[in-house]
């Protein structure tokens, strides 16, 4: 029988072997997985040997990680602004950057907090249910075109015990009332990003998600110029963007009389990642 750290190891170099990136954390998710436990859990148990229904269920997982399918699909869930979600190739999966965008708004918003919210393109519903998590009076709406994304949202809102309405809509297309805050992270890469991003990503996350025409700009631009007409005065449409987007896109609307500002806000690696507007 062989033990928690040889098949650790034996693992961590197989994953190396097919350019799994992070082979040694990923091999340790993975083990943990199978084993029930947490992975640090895994740093006490190194001589265990490990029982065969165990390994059987580590293989078949190593076996999917070692085509490039998304460690979070096979885990099943993933961590993000302190909710576990669901996760599945039924929607994007969330990631820092979005978590980011979120911890801004909800920084930003604490001593004002929106009473009305409008996520747009919600896909595994990660963005509305962290603001409905810190603003726990606010009411609210979430949208997407996929029927998949939708149902899996629904499904996240129900395991986080947070109520929020979910609707299938083409952005602004079947939406009504006026919101304090609107917020999404739309379709923004080219083409081109697209078939040069890891395979995780290329080959597993859904293709309408991803990408949009104009230079990854056609679905922002949309939604700067639809957004007004359901903002209140002083309401925050607040934006995720693709590289070179933001500076684009404000220069587009500096003589945009809807907005009263449009502020350009950094990522954590540096880049200019977001857009935050403010209805005049």
């Amino acid at each position: 029988m062989q033990s928690v750290i040889e098949i650790l190891g034996k693992c961590e170099e197989f994953f190396a072997k097919k350019g799994v990136p992070n082979p040694k954390i990923d091999a340790q998710l993975l083990l943990a997985k199978a084993m029930k436990c947490k992975r640090l859990d895994l740093f006490l148990r190194f001589d265990e040997p490990l029982k065969k229904e165990v390994l059987d269920e580590f293989r078949e997982d190593v076996k999917r990680r070692a085509k490039r399918e998304p460690l979070q699909h096979i885990l099943g869930s993933v961590d993000f602004c302190g909710l576990n979600l669901k996760c599945d190739a039924r929607a994007l999966i969330p990631r820092p950057e979005t978590e980011e965008l979120c911890d801004i708004i909800i920084s930003r918003l604490k001593e004002n907090p929106p009473k009305k919210i409008l996520d747009l393109g919600t896909g595994s519903g990660a963005i509305i249910l962290s603001l409905k998590n810190a603003f726990q009076d606010a009411e609210c709406t979430a949208c997407d075109i996929s029927e998949k994304s939708l149902a899996l949202a629904k499904e996240n809102a129900e395991l986080a015990n947070l109520n929020a309405s979910f609707f299938k809509s083409d952005w602004f297309e079947n939406i009504g009332g006026i919101f304090d805050l609107i917020v999404s992270n739309p379709p923004y890469l080219t083409e081109k990003e697209v078939s040069n991003a890891e395979a995780e990503v290329r080959e597993f996350d859904p293709p309408a998600a991803l990408s949009s025409p104009e230079g990854g700009t056609k679905d922002l631009r949309k939604i700067i110029k639809e957004a007004p007409k359901f903002l209140k005065k002083n309401g925050i449409l607040a934006l995720e963007c693709g590289i070179d987007h933001p500076t684009m896109l404000k220069d587009e609307n500096r003589e945009n009389k809807d907005f009263s500002s449009i502020e350009i806000i950094k990522d954590f690696s540096g880049r200019d990642r977001f857009l935050m507007l403010t209805r005049a």
